[in-house]
């Protein structure tokens, strides 16, 4: 018994001193080679692109060596949308951090934004979303390679209405997180986090973001992405963002991970109780069986929260379901997914780590089971 104890207390301590699975990033710099991209008065957005991703690497390396970094390109070469999306993930990749230049025929138009992978709300996400698939025109037979899929006619970009996955809510976050910098830090216009179709993102199985570091049709912008100040800079405002993200969601895994190793019983002289599975506490949600109802999830906690709790931060239409030990605490309730998450973005000032979940009847499902489902009840 003396020796089993030894053994287990050993095996318990290796468990503690394990490093922690590596966290891999894949950063893309947008065209190469043949393809320029968008051009200025100067420069190319190849160029730029590629300037600023190394520069990110180095950040990495310099600061983060536990993080696993790779570049799909570190010359100027040019890759196909689809040899990009592969090489994220045959590398198991935790990120994919797309890095581009925008353009616009108003050469006064300036600013930063980040885009997640959805259906275009506005005419100007598509027209960036377009600009930036086209570059599958430069393959032989892309239409066959592609599904399809053309880059320059709208009814293509319906399909990714419903490309929206597990991956969706971490996505966000992070563009959140990349605009916060470029606005605060850098004092850059903030045109926000936006959602498009983008080839790569669809094809990529991981949180994806596609940033467009700024106009390089507008002068003062292009000579601030020329200068190696302001490639430093941007490289920077990203991977500070990174760091943000990474903070965000680890605190995230401990409130679940937490007891994992600590709850493990060594020694023990007598047969353990038999563990209770406590079924996972669902209240009434009343809701169609048929028909998926969307709610933000806010937080989740150890232990049931009085009415009025200081962490409600002053929002009082929330309740929890209850799965094993946790409580996770829900606000709203929406039918409509765009209505759920113009919730989530409001939520987003009080609870920086809220997402979206859905459920049909009393069962949770995914969002894009949910969004799926949808599509084919309105045929």
């Amino acid at each position: 018994m003396k020796n089993l104890r030894i053994f287990l207390v050993f095996c318990l301590s290796v468990i503690l001193i394990l490093p922690a699975s590596a966290f891999t990033v894949v950063i893309d710099a947008g065209h190469g080679g043949k393809d320029p991209g968008a051009i200025g008065t100067t420069g190319k957005e190849k160029d730029l692109n590629l300037a600023v991703s190394l520069r990110l690497a180095e950040y990495f390396k310099q600061e983060a060596p536990d993080i696993d970094v790779y570049l799909t390109r570190s010359t100027d070469v040019f890759l196909t949308l689809q040899e990009r999306a592969d090489f994220v993930n045959k590398h198991n990749a935790d990120l994919f951090i797309c890095v581009h230049t925008n353009a616009a025929e108003n050469k006064s138009v300036a600013g930063t934004e980040t885009y997640t992978l959805g259906l275009h709300k506005q005419a100007s996400n598509l027209a960036v979303a377009m600009r930036e698939n086209s570059v599958i025109t430069l393959e032989d037979d892309y239409q066959t390679k592609y599904q399809g899929f053309d880059p320059k006619s709208v009814e293509s970009y319906i399909m990714f209405e419903f490309a929206q996955d597990q991956y969706m809510d971490r996505s966000i976050q992070f563009a959140d997180q990349v605009q916060k910098q470029f606005k605060n830090t850098l004092n850059r216009q903030d045109k926000g986090v936006r959602q498009a179709g983008f080839w790569v993102l669809h094809k990529s199985a991981c949180p994806s973001v596609l940033i467009e570091m700024g106009f390089i049709t507008n002068k003062a912008e292009e000579q601030y992405l020329l200068s190696k100040k302001g490639q430093g800079e941007i490289a920077y405002a990203i991977f500070t963002a990174f760091k943000n993200y990474k903070t965000l969601i680890d605190r995230r895994k401990q409130v679940v991970e937490k007891d994992s190793v600590y709850g493990l019983q060594v020694g023990f002289t007598q047969k353990p109780a038999e563990k209770k599975v406590e079924k996972d506490t669902i209240p009434a949600l009343s809701n169609d069986e048929k028909q998926p109802v969307y709610y933000v999830q806010i937080f989740t906690v150890k232990h049931e929260l009085k009415k009025g709790d200081p962490t409600f931060k002053g929002e009082t239409d929330c309740f929890y379901i209850k799965k094993g030990n946790l409580y996770k605490y829900m606000c709203g309730k929406e039918t409509d997914y765009e209505k759920i998450t113009a919730l989530r973005e409001t939520l987003r000032q009080k609870f920086p780590d809220c997402f979206v979940v859905a459920f049909l009847g009393d069962k949770q499902i995914k969002i894009n089971d949910a969004l799926n489902l949808q599509h084919i009840q309105k045929k």
